[in-house]
């Protein structure tokens, strides 16, 4: 049974870990912490492919989350290529969806500290079910650093990011998106969204129809940045990732584990 925490604080935890992949990549260890590009990973839900450009780490990895990170070249720069499953509530027509979706991303941004620069939401059913793009670039005026617990500057988070309804599962939702923070936006994020956004697709073999949520449904945000002295558990790199690589398909075998 997959259980799911409030993803309100998906958006939360997002930018923490945008926050936390500095910490998280010392020299010494940054090649063992590796992802080969374009590797594939499976549960019952989703097939996810890794980002098939740049130097990526698992940075979470649970049944219901798999996050990737990377370091920029610039002081304070990471990027974050997530995808997490969410409770979904029910919801009458493309309006009311989208509606969703934008309470959700907005809500986890308290406005003395985080500023919005722009944000844009578009219903689509590109992929023959109900989604909301999401492109926001948001001013993070007291950015905690990699260097300090208490140094604050300020910083640009970019996000790009896609929420669905699950197709064949009632009453789930999942977000896949890749996200940026540093001094300034990059141009070529979208591209790069884009690319990993279209290598997570509804797994061939889905899971059964209960869902069983730790707290509350509601609907996901994107993360907010926390100190990287203070991370959370949840950040860290997993040696075994609970979302396995995908096999050959006469032994794909998906089950939802407890």
């Amino acid at each position: 049974m997959l259980r799911m925490a409030f993803p309100m604080k998906k958006y939360a935890r997002m930018v923490a870990l945008l926050c936390v992949v500095p910490a998280m990549l010392p020299a010494s260890s940054h090649a063992q912490a590796l992802v080969p590009s374009g590797k594939m990973f499976a549960n019952a839900f989703l097939d996810v492919r890794a980002p098939l450009t740049g130097d990526w780490m698992i940075a979470k990895s649970s049944q219901a989350e798999l996050a990737f990170a990377r370091v920029g070249d610039a002081a304070n720069e990471s990027f974050i290529a997530q995808v997490s499953l969410f409770a979904l509530p029910d919801f009458k027509g493309k309006d009311e969806f989208e509606t969703l979706v934008k309470q959700g991303v907005l809500a986890d941004s308290p406005t003395e500290r985080f500023k919005p620069v722009s944000a844009d939401f578009e219903y689509t059913e590109q992929r023959g079910y109900p989604c909301v793009k999401y492109v926001g670039v948001t001013e993070d005026m007291k950015a905690k650093t990699s260097t300090s617990a208490t140094e604050t500057v300020k910083l640009m988070l970019q996000f790009n990011s896609l929420y669905c309804q699950h197709p064949t599962v009632p009453g789930v939702g999942f977000m896949v998106g890749m996200s940026h923070r540093g001094d300034s936006v990059v141009e070529d994020l979208a591209k790069d969204a884009e690319a990993f956004i279209a290598g997570v697709q509804v797994a061939k073999r889905t899971a059964k129809s209960v869902v069983q949520t730790e707290v509350q449904t509601g609907m996901p945000t994107e993360a907010k940045v926390e100190s990287p002295s203070q991370a959370q558990p949840e950040a860290k790199q997993q040696t075994q990732p609970e979302v396995q690589p995908a096999k050959q398909q006469d032994e794909v075998e998906e089950e939802v584990r407890g």
